[in-house]
């Protein structure tokens, strides 16, 4: 009498890889989910932060901080408030920083892009270039972005050129202790260099320590 052949077939074994191919999807899906709401949480968390110490810098000053203020790298701009500005957990930038066309700004926001487009604190299409979902802002900011020029594409837009992913944005840098035109790096998305300026002038601070614009990547 013959020995009966307990292995699987080929059908059973196909379907034993499909089941756990399936179990492992589920589970990279579900620990891809965790980590971006634990990123946004940090991007949320690092704004409110910002957001306090920008406060606190107003009260002492009469003004809201320029951007070279506001930077991630050194980071030290907002001390004592603040002694470290924090970078986005991801592509290592500074937060977008958007305030009142004025060396002595009145208001201020600050931007960042979220992983996850379902989390109930986003609102897509915001702030310069329609590139965030998140902002937080002086109690006195106006109702909508000032700061979006008029080349900004329309929400969903790429926001950049064919094959290199930046336009030029309406945002200038110092190069050089120059007041420089940058182009929009949608990759970031913001200006392509920190700090950056809202105005052709760069408020008068090129040649000042701290200013000249240093590529965010």
């Amino acid at each position: 009498m013959g020995r009966k052949n307990t292995g699987l077939t080929l059908v059973e074994l196909m379907i034993v890889v499909g089941i756990i191919a399936i179990l492992v999807l589920i589970a990279v899906a579900y620990f891809r989910g965790q980590i971006f709401k634990g990123n946004d949480a940090k991007r949320k968390g690092d704004i409110r932060r910002i957001q306090t110490a920008v406060e606190e810098y107003e009260k002492d000053h009469d003004c809201y901080p320029l951007p070279q203020t506001v930077v991630c790298k050194p980071g030290t701009g907002l001390n004592p408030y603040l002694s470290r500005i924090p970078c986005d957990p991801i592509t290592g930038a500074s937060y977008f920083y958007e305030h009142e066309d004025s060396s002595c700004p009145t208001w201020y926001r600050v931007y960042t892009k979220l992983d996850s487009s379902s989390d109930p604190d986003a609102t897509p299409g915001i702030g310069p270039n329609y590139a965030f979902d998140y902002a937080a802002s002086s109690p006195n900011a106006p109702a909508s972005a000032s700061g979006a020029p008029a080349t900004s594409p329309p929400p969903g837009g790429g926001g950049g050129e064919e094959g290199g992913g930046q336009s030029q944005s309406g945002f200038y840098g110092c190069i050089g202790a120059v007041c420089t035109a940058i182009t929009w790096d949608s990759g970031r998305p913001g200006p392509e260099c920190d700090p950056n300026y809202q105005s052709s002038t760069c408020y008068g601070q090129c040649g000042a320590p701290a200013t000249e614009c240093v590529p965010w990547n």
